[in-house]
């Protein structure tokens, strides 16, 4: 894929695949099927695929909406130190979890928020502050672009996670207002069976 991980980053996502395992026990994180090793590597190497559809400015602030088992927000700041990265994660044992995973892993520049986004959309504090948003494991765009709107500065980018491209998803936004569909793009990894489809939203007002 063309991204580079040195060794320090190679042993932060292995200890990240094992608290997570860990942790999975517990909680419900993400499916007790696909808690294995190869399994979480496969997600992690989908969160990275956010580097093949979008440049990350450095020092850019960016939100992971949603953010759950911290896919795709937790691999990012693994790779981008200098980016500062927020993980909005409103069930109280995920946010918790996040934060233990930053802790042990020592990632600075990191912050972990348990509310509702709906809550944040209005506070002056978080409106346009962010350069960057992501969106994984949401649903349609349309009910979700509204709430993620505020938080992008102009020019911002939202990129979001879709199992599949609905055309009318895409013609439904192509009319609200404030914003641009950029372009979209599909990803396929053979050798772990992953294939990806990714909207990339500009926010223009």
């Amino acid at each position: 894929m063309g991204i580079k991980i040195g060794e320090e980053e190679l042993e932060k996502f292995i200890t990240y695949q094992k608290e997570l395992s860990c942790w999975n026990k517990k909680i419900n994180l993400i499916s007790r099927k696909s808690d294995s090793p190869d399994h979480i590597f496969r997600h992690i190497l989908d969160s990275l695929l956010t580097f093949k559809a979008v440049q990350i400015p450095t020092g850019a602030r960016v939100l992971d909406f949603g953010s759950g088992a911290g896919f795709p927000g937790i691999p990012i700041k693994i790779i981008r130190e200098d980016v500062f990265i927020t993980l909005l994660e409103s069930k109280k044992k995920k946010a918790f979890f996040l934060e233990n995973v930053i802790k042990t892993l020592k990632l600075k520049n990191s912050e972990v928020l348990c509310v509702r986004a709906e809550e944040l959309a209005n506070s002056s504090e978080f409106q346009e502050k962010y350069d960057l948003v992501t969106a994984k494991a949401m649903g349609k765009l349309a009910d979700v672009i509204p709430v993620i709107l505020p938080f992008l500065k102009f020019d911002g980018l939202l990129v979001a996670y879709k199992g599949e491209i609905l055309k009318d998803e895409i013609k439904e936004l192509s009319k609200k207002i404030g914003l641009e569909i950029q372009y979209e793009l599909n990803f396929e990894v053979p050798a772990y069976d992953l294939a990806r489809n990714f909207v990339v939203i500009r926010k223009i007002k």
